[in-house]
């Protein structure tokens, strides 16, 4: 390519002193810092949060386990009322199940808006404890977190086409790029090396701003597990970048004055970065709407209206059998019997509209998940979530893990209150205990690859389109 070499470098030589492109840039640098910063200080609040969920539970746990032991080093009377499993499953204890933030979870709020990250584990039904939600404030939930994935969805873009609108036009109006050919400079050349020096520019800065993010944000910056990630990140980061600059030339290739490119690139943003979101989560909740939770708590009073007389009914019958169980220990075990009837009850009944809930919010992301590929901002979006720990894949695992938690948790009471049996002091150290089991690399690489994939096949498409319209782009 004839000439590339000495256009690239009198490219770099404007771009160095156009004081309007710098400020563009360090606009940028300030905002991805501050962003960064905005989403450190979310999940370090979530982050101790989580950590000291727990700290008040094992307090209690211990001193129980303490009351327990003194009775058992002198074994007076009967054995105190914390040693009955059904005071302790379904009443006393309970155990947070925490989601813990990943690397770079600060660079991509993704769905910690929406998602818990924490659920109260009792031995009670899943269900009692999988719809309560902390309250956010709906107006942070409506715009959505400041975060870096923020300024590269919704931001970076503007920047890009800021560089790069009159890339070629310019240079037409000018006149530059007829006299350019006249000293045997070929079209190509001149066209790549030009946007080989503004993309060379963005990408550095891209880095540059990703490593700050990371500094800002990390506490471990020897972790080879964040590394990966972060050049995960930088990958789907660029290709997303690399879309708008081709674009961009694309928009060049028509021919048209610079002010019309500008306005044609303005309305693609428009449309690819909130128009087509804005219609893909329509599209979604109009064809799988949610099922009324005003009709999910309805049917869960009437199923424990119903459960709760016709487990009265059986008590009230048995101790008129068994009158001499009416008090003392046994009444209380009969009393935590009643309470499994109950919840078993309860649970039986809302079981089929709980299947609805989760077949349906399936089927949504199962429809976002396919029309993601007709907006880049939605797969750059979900990439990023993705690499970032943030994403539906990580909270449905995180559901997942939390519901085969409980079936330890409420077995480990449940089989002790139907047996009747006391705790000993040992036994509480058997009490389940919950650990996250994080995701697999692999799983997160094919969580982003798919949207990552889709990017490529935009910036190659675009490239080879305009390619062949640079091929009869007129000088004059």
């Amino acid at each position: 390519m004839t000439g590339f070499k000495s256009v690239f470098f009198q490219e770099w030589v404007i771009l160095k002193h156009n004081s309007t492109w710098w400020a563009i840039l360090g606009l940028l640098l300030m905002l991805t810092v501050l962003a960064a910063l905005n989403g450190s200080a979310r999940t370090n609040q979530m982050a101790e949060m989580g950590a000291g969920l727990n700290q008040s539970e094992m307090q209690t746990q211990a001193a129980l386990q303490s009351a327990v032991a003194r009775w058992e080093a002198n074994p007076e009377g009967d054995p105190p009322s914390v040693a009955s499993p059904g005071a302790l499953g379904l009443s006393v204890l309970s155990h947070y199940t925490v989601l813990p933030p990943t690397p770079l979870a600060a660079l991509s709020i993704g769905q910690t808006d929406v998602q818990p990250t924490y659920y109260k584990v009792t031995a009670h039904p899943a269900l009692t404890f999988l719809n309560e939600a902390e309250i956010q404030n709906p107006l942070n939930v409506l715009a959505g977190s400041f975060d870096v994935a923020f300024v590269i969805v919704f931001l970076l873009p503007i920047f890009i086409v800021a560089l790069t609108f009159d890339l070629m036009s310019k240079e037409k109006e000018r006149g530059v790029l007829s006299l350019v050919l006249a000293h045997g400079v070929s079209k190509t050349a001149f066209i790549i090396a030009k946007g080989a020096a503004r993309a060379l520019l963005i990408f550095t800065l891209l880095l540059l701003v990703g490593l700050a993010a990371v500094a800002l944000t990390e506490p471990d910056l020897g972790s080879g597990a964040m590394w990966v990630r972060f050049g995960l990140w930088f990958l789907v980061v660029s290709l997303y970048a690399f879309f708008w600059f081709a674009l961009a030339l694309f928009v060049n290739s028509l021919n048209k004055p610079s002010v019309t490119n500008g306005v044609i690139l303005a309305n693609l943003w428009l449309v690819f970065v909130v128009v087509i979101p804005a219609l893909v989560n329509v599209a979604a909740t109009t064809l799988y709407p949610a099922p009324s939770r005003v009709e999910l708590t309805t049917e869960m009073r009437e199923a424990t209206e119903i459960a709760d007389q016709e487990s009265a009914e059986s008590r009230e019958a048995f101790f008129f059998d068994h009158p001499e169980m009416v008090s003392g220990d046994a009444n209380a075990d009969q009393f935590f019997l009643q309470v499994l009837a109950t919840d078993s009850a309860v649970e039986r009944a809302i079981e089929p509209l709980m299947e609805e809930f989760d077949a349906q919010a399936q089927r949504r992301q199962d429809v976002v998940d396919l029309l993601q590929y007709v907006s880049p901002a939605i797969m750059a979006q979900n990439a990023l979530n993705a690499v970032s720990g943030t994403g539906t894949e990580r909270f449905t695992d995180f559901v997942n893990q939390v519901l085969t938690f409980h079936e330890n948790w409420r077995g480990f009471f449940t089989s002790r209150i139907v047996k009747g049996s006391r705790m000993s002091a040992a036994e509480f150290d058997e009490i389940p205990a919950y650990k996250y089991q994080s995701l697999a690399t692999a799983s997160v690489l094919r969580s982003a690859l798919s949207p990552a994939t889709g990017l490529s096949i935009f910036v190659l498409i675009l490239g080879f389109w305009s390619a062949r319209r640079y091929a009869r782009y007129p000088a004059v």
